[in-house]
């Protein structure tokens, strides 16, 4: 049996699909906003993490 007939075997299978892509968009939201909204000098600290002893 082929991936796609179990696939089709499964109610509502339509769904997760949409799920999936709204847990990326929220994931993608709250990371672009701790990006913009984190002060400069603790990302300067953090960039300068590998290179400090």
């Amino acid at each position: 049996m082929k991936f796609k007939n179990y696939l089709t075997s499964i109610d509502n299978v339509s769904i997760y699909p949409l799920i999936s892509l709204l847990i990326f968009t929220i994931f993608f939201a709250v990371v672009t906003w701790y990006v913009f909204s984190a002060s400069k000098e603790s990302m300067n600290e953090r960039s300068n993490i590998p290179i400090k002893d």
